[in-house]
């Protein structure tokens, strides 16, 4: 057997959940990346136990055989952490993917000695049959580069799949919950190995571990680790039991002893205590007259002047005030067990106590109904609760969704409303928390998810949305894996109609006059190898200089370019190179020689030899220029000529 509602999602999960799959622990910052670090990598391995019956091996072995494999099975029998394994075993990169429902080829992109893995749970199930037909060219291209394509699928998604080629199909079966315990304890948290046996052996804790599963195992071994016992006393084992069992004994006594009215004040303080656990005293308290005052429970007589003291208060619903003053429940895990309780028992009080849970301040109810959403598998908990806050907080708001967005359980239906929302007209709040969201952490783990619905607020957003796009463009362009994509991005929407075309030219011109905080053009590529990027930047440069409404922005963020370049804080090669990359007309010719003479002749005077690099930068562009191959269109001007663009003086 195994507990009915743990936070626990997936197999061998509390290491699993907060490091790898997008779970996460709600210390303020919560969201912790599903990317791997190679201390991640290292940890996954230590604590892995390989299934029966060399399923392992078989699926390293038609991987690397065939470029990919489908690891079959349900969830809660290993999928996730054996897929990273067998990554690992192939000398690959394990890497997650996402889909794109606008562009499903895009989403399955290539590069060298990776490990693509492919959770068909986190794919809309319109798209699976898209993947099929995608898989073919997909593994050549993998099998080109050194990669390997990971699917994890039930039977029922594999047969919605429909592979239109045969793929390697391994049958995964659970590993051994009682050496999933142990290694949990030895490998994650340090136990002794004659402690984590003592403990896998002792009688009550192996009849759990006999008729339940890896994840619940994984479980068990977070609730001795949370107790801080590190041997089996029958006191010890009690403890981490009840606790596994989601303290329900215990909270079925304690509501049977507070059924009368004059109780129910007892009832909002455990409330209250749950909902807020780690909070200061009046927060706690403030917010179990909230809950009287919104279930017309009756107040404690006095308002608190009369009868027993906060420690009494505490005392009768099992919670302290630890060293700090802050409130805390007795018992590892207490708050969580608590809501579940309320929530399983009284389904007709659950609309009314997220209602408020909502209405409390802070971040903590944000914490408290993606935890509920994840555990009850109700994305509507979040989604009713980001439009009921959108209005007034896009900060909360945005907190809250992008947990759900990243969530392996409330992940594809959260991701989907939001597309949807960037879709709907009239919803600006609504709106502008989205583009929050894919300008924050969920656009590291699933980038190209993030773009398409940047991609769409720009089409159907008001001003102030498209404004909140640019902001969030310029986020995504500060992180080295993504700006290529972005800039890629950028220059689809140019190509296209308004407002995406003049939208993609003002996200263009400020990120090139952007800093990196030691003072370096974010644009700026790293060498003249990067030709891909100088590409993108210079299509961006031609474009903004051509539009009339942006070109005089642009302008000044060339001459940045040049003064950078003149003064040695940009590499002088990579800026000819990328200006360079620009001219591809003689009308680019022109507008570019004439710029770079207009900055030479019209800066204020110093030591720096402008007019040299001038003469230079303009020789080399008209040896470009397919008309006038050779000349230099520097001759035209005079360095008596009156500037008429309008570029500031240095």
């Amino acid at each position: 057997m195994e507990p009915d509602v743990r936070i626990y999602g997936s197999p061998q999960a509390a290491f699993v959940n907060s490091t790898f799959h997008g779970q996460f622990v709600f210390t303020g910052k919560w969201i912790q990346p599903r990317r791997l670090s190679q201390q991640d990598i290292k940890r996954m391995r230590a604590v892995y136990v390989k299934p029966q019956e060399n399923i392992f091996s078989r699926a390293v072995a038609a991987a690397r055989e065939t470029g990919a494999v489908v690891l079959c099975a349900e969830p809660g029998t290993g999928r996730r952490i054996t897929a990273v394994n067998v990554a690992i075993e192939l000398d690959a990169t394990p890497e997650w993917l996402t889909l794109d429902e606008e562009n499903v080829h895009a989403s399955l992109y290539v590069e060298q000695r990776r490990a693509y893995l492919l959770n068909l749970r986190d794919t809309g199930s319109n798209l699976i049959p898209l993947v099929g037909k995608e898989v073919p060219d997909y593994v050549a291209r993998l099998r080109e580069a050194g990669s390997y394509l990971i699917v994890l699928a039930t039977v029922e998604e594999r047969k919605a799949l429909d592979l239109v080629s045969d793929l390697a199909i391994v049958k995964l079966e659970a590993s051994d919950p009682r050496q999933v315990f142990t290694a949990y304890l030895t490998k994650r948290h340090g136990y002794p190995q004659e402690h984590a046996e003592q403990w896998e052996t002792h009688n009550r804790i192996a009849d759990v571990l006999i008729s339940t599963s890896p994840a619940s195992a994984v479980s068990l071994a977070e609730d001795v680790h949370e107790s801080g016992h590190r041997e089996p006393e029958d006191s010890a084992v009690e403890e981490v039991l009840a606790a596994f069992w989601n303290w329900e004994k215990q909270l079925k006594d304690w509501f049977s002893s507070t059924v009368k009215p004059e109780d129910g004040y007892k009832r909002a303080l455990l409330l209250s205590v749950a909902a807020l656990e780690g909070a200061p005293p009046a927060e706690v308290f403030d917010a179990a007259d909230q809950l009287c005052e919104a279930t017309g429970t009756p107040y404690l007589p006095g308002r608190g002047l009369v009868g027993p003291g906060i420690a009494q208060h505490l005392d009768d619903v099992g919670a302290r005030r630890d060293e700090e003053g802050l409130v805390h429940f007795t018992r590892h895990r207490y708050g969580t067990a608590v809501l579940d309780h309320v929530w399983k028992d009284r389904p007709f009080f659950q609309k009314q106590l997220v209602t408020w849970i909502s209405d409390l301040p802070e971040a903590r109810p944000a914490e408290v109904i993606f935890d509920l959403a994840v555990r009850y598998g109700q994305p509507e908990l979040v989604l009713d609760t980001v439009q009921k806050w959108a209005a007034d907080s896009v900060d909360r708001s945005a907190l809250l969704l992008t947990a759900a967005a990243m969530s392996d359980k409330l992940g594809p239906a959260v991701r989907g409303k939001m597309y949807a929302w960037a879709r709907q007209t009239g919803q600006e709040a609504l709106q502008l928390v989205v583009a929050e969201v894919c300008g924050g952490h969920m656009a590291d783990e699933f980038d190209r998810v993030a773009l398409t619905r940047l991609r769409n607020l720009v089409r159907f957003g008001t001003e102030r949305v498209r404004a909140a796009v640019v902001t969030a463009m310029l986020k995504l362009a500060g992180r080295p894996r993504l700006r290529a994509r972005v800039l890629s991005e950028i220059g689809e929407w140019v190509a296209g109609v308004e407002p995406a075309r003049t939208t993609g030219l003002r996200t263009f011109v400020a990120l090139a006059g952007t800093r990196l905080d030691d003072g370096r053009l974010l644009l700026l590529p790293a060498s003249t190898r990067d030709e891909t990027l100088i590409d993108l930047i210079a299509s961006g440069w031609r474009l903004s200089l051509r539009d009339p409404e942006i070109a005089s922005e642009a302008k000044n963020a060339v001459v940045v370019w040049l003064e950078d370049a003149i003064r040695g804080t940009a590499d002088a090669d990579v800026v000819r190179a990328v200006l360079l990359a620009a001219c591809r007309s003689s009308v680019d010719t022109g507008m570019f020689v004439r710029l770079v003479w207009h900055w030479a002749y019209s800066t204020s005077r110093d030591d720096l030899d402008r007019e040299g690099f001038c003469v230079e930068l303009s020789r080399q562009i008209g040896q470009r220029d397919p008309l006038t191959p050779g000349i230099t269109p520097l001759s035209e001007y005079s360095r008596q000529e009156v500037p008429t663009w309008d570029i500031e003086d240095g």
